[in-house]
């Protein structure tokens, strides 16, 4: 398993996700209103089981912990990976 996978795996989306916008439950999936553009009605789920997110408003996008926090924190992939990784104590391979 490479270091992406298993912090993909060991992630939990909806905790991160949570610490930028309150989530509620609705069935299998958690709503919220979209923390990247302003909105009245939650358009935004985050699907724990696959490890996604989705907005269904204005932005109309979506992806993995990754991109949420490439988007969110205004960072490449490579410092969101170190930054995931020493928060769930993933070894990163130097090379």
């Amino acid at each position: 398993m490479s270091a992406t996978d298993e912090i993909k795996a060991r992630a939990d989306i909806v905790e991160i996700i949570s610490r930028y916008t309150p989530l509620k439950r609705a069935g299998t999936t958690y709503k919220g209103n979209c923390p990247f553009h302003n909105e009245r009605t939650p358009s935004f789920v985050v699907f724990p089981n696959s490890g996604t997110w989705h907005c269904f408003g204005a932005c109309a996008t979506g992806g993995d912990v990754f991109t949420f926090l490439m988007q969110k924190e205004n960072l490449e992939f490579r410092e969101v990976l170190q930054m995931l990784a020493r928060d769930l104590g993933v070894n990163l391979d130097e090379n």
